[in-house]
């Protein structure tokens, strides 16, 4: 949430007891909720309107405080995991790293898993705004890796062709030496589903944190939905 309120406009802050509700827009209007325990979960439920639709890394156990029966336009199930602070690699990974640039943006959201839940203009906005690694073979794109709009480590994709050389590892490295560089602590959010991401994230010494959910409620009139994401 602080990593998001530093990079984006926030539209409402509203604290409630120990609890926080935050609503900002990067490429949607997002909800983001802090909560202690579900007394004051059900009180910032109260503050929630028709108008939050979708929601950003809400831990799992405020789901039926929140959705209380409303239906998912889409919904993603994951797991946070940090990297603690002792744990260090080698300064220069093998492969040869480079920033990624504007002009790939398409590229990379035309090669996406996750077409439904983002644009390539969203792409585009996080290669300008924080750190990315990529390698390129020959001149074209091999593989690449950058930050969500809430600072976790993301978008993490190795063509086929180009997949058993270790890129993957390379570039997760090279992106937690940049996070720690601006004194951020590094975090992924792996979806349940890929257990390839999960391994790597493990094998790196990523330590399991909290499940969590991004999801959009279906509106009470369902022909009010665009079928987007946002």
């Amino acid at each position: 949430m602080l990593n998001f309120i530093e990079s984006y406009p926030v539209r409402s802050l509203e604290r409630i007891g120990d609890s926080v509700l935050l609503r900002g827009e990067s490429d949607c209007l997002w909800v983001y909720i802090s909560s202690p325990d579900e007394r004051e979960l059900k009180a910032v439920a109260e503050r929630l309107t028709g108008t939050d639709r979708a929601f950003a890394a809400i831990e799992e156990w405020m789901l039926p405080v929140l959705v209380q029966g409303k239906e998912f336009s889409w919904e993603l199930s994951l797991t946070r995991l940090v990297l603690p602070e002792h744990i260090t690699f080698p300064e220069a990974p093998g492969s040869p790293l480079g920033p990624l640039s504007l002009d790939d943006a398409e590229y990379i959201y035309e090669h996406s898993l996750y077409q439904k839940v983002t644009r390539a203009d969203y792409i585009r906005e996080r290669i300008q705004a924080g750190p990315s690694a990529c390698v390129r073979e020959s001149g074209k794109l091999a593989a690449w890796l950058m930050t969500q709009d809430d600072g976790s480590i993301g978008v993490l994709h190795v063509l086929d062709e180009y997949r058993g050389r270790g890129y993957a590892y390379d570039l997760t490295v090279y992106l937690i030496a940049r996070l720690r560089e601006q004194g951020r602590l590094p975090f992924v959010q792996v979806e349940d589903t890929n257990t390839k991401s999960m391994n790597l994230a493990l094998k790196l010494g990523f330590r399991k944190d909290r499940r969590i959910r991004w999801f959009k409620i279906k509106p009470e009139d369902v022909s009010a939905d665009s079928g987007g994401y946002c």
